[in-house]
């Protein structure tokens, strides 16, 4: 049966969502309201506490954020990429069992603007919006407020980073959400080389380096075909926010778009780093010329895929061309050897930011045949090993079987957790967003317990209620636990059949629901976050 949802949410989407739901029902679907993960939510709370049902560990003390968009329009004009949206922030706060709930907009540069004026401004997006925005032409890239951070959180001196692909920073005080600072990519001084402004491109997926540092790699661009271009692995330290220090890098005719590397720890004492670069370029006089991505983007047909082993120590690199292949994130990377570098991804034959096209993910049938039109472009999870010195490169599908995944369509994964321990380790097991679940829908969402050491990799847990769509989860371990499954996973959930959200948080071993509470608003779309343990900067993954 219908449940409808309480007073707060009686409207026009509530209404959609009885409607949606009864047709559901008639169907027997298992993505009923999963549109709804695509609607503006302009309501913000603050430090509202829940009513949890069940129990949440007494262990569990600290601050669980997630990021993602959280409005899609304004002045009657229409973003048309899901990762467009406006950024919105949100924080659960544990403490002796109980929880508390914020949710406030990201006050970047870009929404200021964007209500002062009553329309989208120009700055860089995925796509164009609808009606498209007025083009005030190349110069004005300069002036625009690129800083709608909406992908991933960093805790970094005291205060919560908001990321993007992007090397700039947008900082918010951790508990009250509210803007702190703001340092644009292009205006950061380069320790390494002082007549070289760092560039504006680069990973939302840093690492937090031994002294606290904030570690990750960027893209360097040019403007004409002349000299080369660059990615770099940099850092950031701690006490000197606005400059960076690169520490390794490869030139390179084009830069590829990377959202994401990896990180090898070195027996040696020498960590090494794993850069992927997907034949994805970015035009700068297109971007300039349109300030979106899906114009600047282009992907040569005659374009390899090219592995960069680099070396923290800044010792010979090695470089390895494949057949063209892209992917969206590491799951993890470590020395399988003496010469021998390991890593695992989610690899595709697409890029994944044409399937979050808003005209993608709002049609069923569209988001659903979305992979098999583009020749089986599933993100799969595969690993690659490749010896450093032969060059030769050893792929594995880790999930080749329907079986052991239980999925009716393909053994897609995304939204990748390990246990903090195993960060550029040799591991056994990841947790993960699978869609597809036992299902020909891709919206048909699971979170999952992957085992990679057994007779051969599989699902070995899987927490999964039909109409209900769950966010990416993050694992917080369990205190003085020796089996690296024990802990927790915590995550938001969409109910499509009641347009509520709520708060979960399940066994990390079995995926057994232990807690769950009610939000007092919607939670739409988001994409990464993390829980900051009480007592401290460091974050349980990045």
């Amino acid at each position: 049966s219908v449940v409808a949802p309480p007073c707060s949410f009686l409207s026009a989407v509530s209404m959609r969502v009885l409607a949606l739901a009864a047709i559901g029902a008639a169907l027997d679907r298992d993505d009923v309201g999963y549109e709804l993960m695509f609607e503006d939510v302009l309501e913000e709370v603050d430090n509202v506490p829940l009513q949890v049902e069940g129990t949440i560990p007494s262990w569990l003390s600290g601050t669980f954020y997630l990021t993602g968009p959280g409005r899609w329009s304004l002045g009657g004009m229409n973003m048309t990429h899901t990762f467009d949206g406006f950024s919105k922030i949100h924080k659960w706060q544990f403490r002796d069992g109980a929880v508390s709930f914020s949710s406030k907009f990201l006050p970047s540069g870009f929404l200021n603007n964007s209500i002062a004026k009553n329309e989208v401004v120009w700055g860089v997006l995925a796509q164009e919006t609808i009606p498209p925005r007025h083009n005030p032409g190349p110069a004005a890239m300069a002036t625009a407020p690129n800083d709608n951070q909406n992908v991933n959180v960093f805790m970094l001196n005291g205060a919560l980073q908001l990321l993007s692909d992007t090397t700039s920073l947008v900082a918010v005080e951790p508990s009250t959400l509210h803007f702190a600072s703001e340092i644009k990519g292009f205006s950061m001084k380069n320790e390494s080389n002082p007549f070289a402004d760092i560039c504006q491109s680069g990973s939302a997926h840093p690492y937090r380096g031994s002294d606290g540092s904030y570690v990750s790699l960027r893209e360097a661009n040019k403007l004409t075909s002349v000299g080369s271009e660059r990615m770099a692995i940099y850092k950031i330290h701690p006490d000197n926010v606005n400059t960076v220090q690169d520490i390794v890098h490869v030139d390179m005719p084009k830069a590829s778009y990377s959202h994401a590397f990896g990180l090898a720890h070195g027996k040696d004492g020498v960590d090494t780093a794993v850069v992927v670069a997907q034949p994805i370029y970015t035009n700068i006089v297109q971007m300039l010329a349109h300030a979106t991505m899906d114009k600047a983007f282009e992907t040569p047909k005659d374009a390899n895929t090219t592995v960069h082993i680099l070396p923290m120590d800044g010792s010979a690199p090695v470089s390895v061309d494949m057949p063209a292949f892209f992917f969206s994130h590491f799951i993890n990377s470590w020395h399988s050897g003496e010469k021998e570098v390991t890593f695992d991804l989610d690899k595709s034959k697409a890029t994944f930011f044409d399937r979050f096209s808003l005209d993608v993910q709002r049609n069923k049938t569209v988001r659903d045949n979305w992979a098999v039109a583009r020749d089986s472009a599933y993100s799969t999870p595969t690993r690659y090993t490749v010896d450093l010195t032969t060059g030769s490169v050893k792929e594995t599908t880790l999930f080749p079987k329907l079986s052991q995944c239980l999925s009716k369509t393909w053994c897609e994964m995304d939204l990748f957790r390990i246990h903090p321990a195993d960060v550029g380790k040799e591991y056994c097991g990841f947790w993960a967003w699978h869609d597809y679940w036992n299902s020909t829908s891709f919206g048909s969402w699971a979170v999952v317990r992957a085992e990679l050491c057994g007779e051969e990799p599989k699902v070995a847990a899987a927490w999964y209620e039909k109409n209900v769509f769950p966010s990416e989860a993050t694992f917080v371990p369990a205190p003085g636990a020796t089996d690296k499954t024990e802990g927790v996973l915590i995550f938001k959930v969409l109910e499509g059949e009641t347009g509520l959200s709520k708060l979960v948080v399940a066994d990390a071993t079995t995926m057994k629901t232990l807690a769950t509470a009610v939000l007092p608003i919607g939670v739409p779309f988001t994409v990464h976050g993390d829980f900051i343990a009480d007592g401290g900067d460091e974050p349980v993954m990045v």
